[in-house]
């Protein structure tokens, strides 16, 4: 397909997703957190977000073929659980996170509210046009109603990642509102077997969107997989879940053995305590 074909079938939806996240996700949702004195809603709006650009690109297209009506599904399922999730769990207070770097950015004599616009609502406008690439390529693609092969393995991928996700999540909110013992390290549930759960269903659902965009369209879905590839990235390398587990050791002396005996992402069953 030819860049002009490429963008005669895509290039209105896209524009329409570029202009929701420069109008909605960057711009109002950094004056909103300048009102609220609040960075965090940005990731209370990232799943939403992401489901509201795929509202947007199966809308735009008019497409009602099961592809894209399937993906959209998930997506919206996906996006909501997700937005849901984290503004219960940072609902009254901004993000520990984000706090620790307004003082650091104000203690440098920098402009935190210009900072955050650029460094992290910009940022993250970015890498939710990015991320939506295969949401656009499975929705928007015309004709081949049927389902490939590759759908019906996306579509198991995304089911269980979404059930597994919501499970884990549950299960350690559940955990950190009942604990005896500040510091007690989780490692029950889905927790007794990877120790990030949560990352892991994350992944599958994001491959799970790519295989369907690959389905809809070979090989241009292939361009597609710089969204699961950049967040895989994020998730597993230096500022994902190795810098959460290094605060983690900090805080719990039991964390090391967890790490020693519990897979990282892939469910497997532990080593003995001790062994």
């Amino acid at each position: 397909m030819s860049i002009a074909a490429a963008w005669s079938t895509y290039g209105a939806a896209f524009t329409h997703g570029l202009m929701f996240v420069g109008g909605f996700f960057i711009l109002t949702l950094w004056l909103a957190s300048i009102v609220l004195k609040d960075t965090s809603i940005v990731d209370v709006f990232w799943g939403l977000g992401c489901a509201a650009m795929a509202w947007i690109f199966f809308l735009t297209s008019a497409g009602s073929e099961p592809r894209a009506m399937i993906t959209l599904g998930f997506a919206t399922a996906w996006g909501v659980r997700l937005g849901l999730y984290i503004g219960s769990r940072n609902w009254g207070a901004e993000d520990a996170r984000y706090a620790r770097l307004r003082r650091h950015i104000a203690e440098q004599g920098k402009s935190y509210l210009w900072h955050s616009l650029r460094a992290i609502f910009a940022f993250q406008g970015g890498a939710m046009v990015v991320c939506t690439l295969p949401l656009l390529v499975a929705i928007v693609t015309p004709g081949r109603p049927q389902l490939g092969p590759l759908a019906w393995i996306s579509m198991a991928m995304m089911a269980v990642g979404v059930v597994m996700e919501t499970t884990a999540d549950w299960q350690m909110a559940h955990f950190r509102a009942h604990r005896a013992v500040k510091g007690e390290v989780m490692d029950r549930g889905l927790w007794r077997y990877s120790r990030h759960p949560n990352y892991f269903a994350e992944m599958l659902v994001q491959w799970g969107f790519f295989l369907m965009a690959l389905d809809a369209a070979w090989p241009l879905g292939l361009v597609t997989v710089i969204a699961p590839a950049a967040l895989s990235y994020l998730i597993v390398g230096p500022m994902g879940a190795n810098l959460l587990e290094r605060r983690l050791g900090k805080k719990n002396a039991g964390y090391a053995d967890y790490i020693r005996r519990t897979s990282a992402f892939v469910p497997w069953p532990p080593k003995a305590k001790g062994v």
